[in-house]
């Protein structure tokens, strides 16, 4: 991303509304968008591992990409027992969850009475150019907003979650979870994840939101839908949350309970330094070469500085799903 773009960006912005900033999407688009965006309301038990940090009462949005399916961002649906769908005309429609993919972030809920709603289609999140022009509508907007694809650096969060092209947007929108992202054609390109506060990463610490790219689901959506989850073996997790330290290593921020970590003995507020032996430099690094070690059930051994005395400690890594309650549905 050159300097002179973000120049110009910056000189947008200060400037006030934006050169593009009324959609020119035709109006029958515009109509198909509007009425496939519904809103997302779930609730998990009060006793549920993920009611701590995500709560109990989840609200965001999701968009119809099927006759009975809405697909939206997953951790709307985590441990959820109940599922409800509110359209563009305030109707309530009960769902249930049909799968959350923990390796793109995104979830499926069904329908279980007819959604009367046009599907929108699926484009082609990989051959978006960037810079270029998109545009984002969440649950109760009475209209789309246009944002611009500035980046798709890799973003690596605490929580054991990578993701290598992300889309980042601009400017910042509020109404960001599940909400839909679309192309010049009215398809859907990307599901709202998150408020982030670097879309160019280092360059320049300007806020945006990173959108979820569709692409990651397509090739597994069929097998989504059928049993819940992608074929495979699960990805190896070990229930740690943590952040890069200036002086190197990771800080452990927090331990999931029953976790291959916590069992191991790992606390908040070591400091992880190394995997099989090589120095961590960064999250994105440490997920890379965890992933690179196998699936869930392989065996690692991490150094860990602990009140400054250094010791290895071998684990099994585990699926992250069996430490879930199952979502209603699946």
């Amino acid at each position: 991303m050159s300097y002179r773009f973000l120049i110009a960006l910056l000189t947008g912005l200060l400037a006030g509304p934006w050169a593009w900033a009324q959609p020119d999407l035709t109006a029958p688009t515009v109509k198909r968008i509007m009425q496939s965006v519904v809103g997302v309301q779930a609730r998990s038990d009060a006793q549920a591992s993920t009611a701590r940090t995500l709560g109990q009462q989840r609200y965001g949005s999701g968009v119809v990409i099927a006759p009975d399916l809405v697909l939206t961002i997953g951790y709307l649906l985590l441990e959820a027992e109940t599922v409800d769908l509110i359209d563009h005309q305030g109707r309530t429609i009960p769902g249930q969850v049909r799968a959350v993919d923990n390796a793109s972030g995104l979830g499926l809920i069904r329908a279980l009475i007819p959604l009367r709603l046009e599907a929108v289609s699926l484009g082609d999140s990989d051959a978006l150019p960037t810079p270029g022009k998109l545009w984002t509508l969440g649950q109760r907007e009475s209209e789309l907003t246009a944002l611009e694809l500035v980046s798709r650096q890799p973003f690596a969060a605490g929580w054991e979650y990578l993701l290598e092209s992300p889309l980042m947007t601009l400017p910042a929108v509020n109404n960001w979870s599940g909400a839909g992202l679309f192309d010049q054609k009215g398809q859907l390109v990307g599901i709202g994840s998150l408020l982030v506060q670097d879309v160019f990463g280092d360059q320049l610490p300007l806020p945006g939101n990173l959108y979820v790219p569709v692409n990651l689901l397509k090739d597994h959506l069929s097998e989504l839908v059928r049993t819940g989850k992608r074929p495979g073996p699960a990805p190896s997790w070990l229930g740690i949350s943590s952040q890069a330290l200036p002086g190197g290593g990771l800080g452990v921020l927090r331990v999931s309970p029953n976790s291959p970590a916590a069992l191991s003995g790992i606390l908040v507020g070591d400091t992880l330094l190394a995997l099989q032996g090589q120095a961590l430099v960064n999250l994105a690094d440490f997920y890379r070469r965890l992933s690179a070690l196998g699936p869930a059930g392989s065996t690692l051994t991490l150094s860990v500085r602990r009140q400054g005395q250094i010791r290895q400690i071998e684990l099994v890594t585990a699926d992250r799903n069996q430490s879930l309650k199952r979502p209603s549905g699946i």
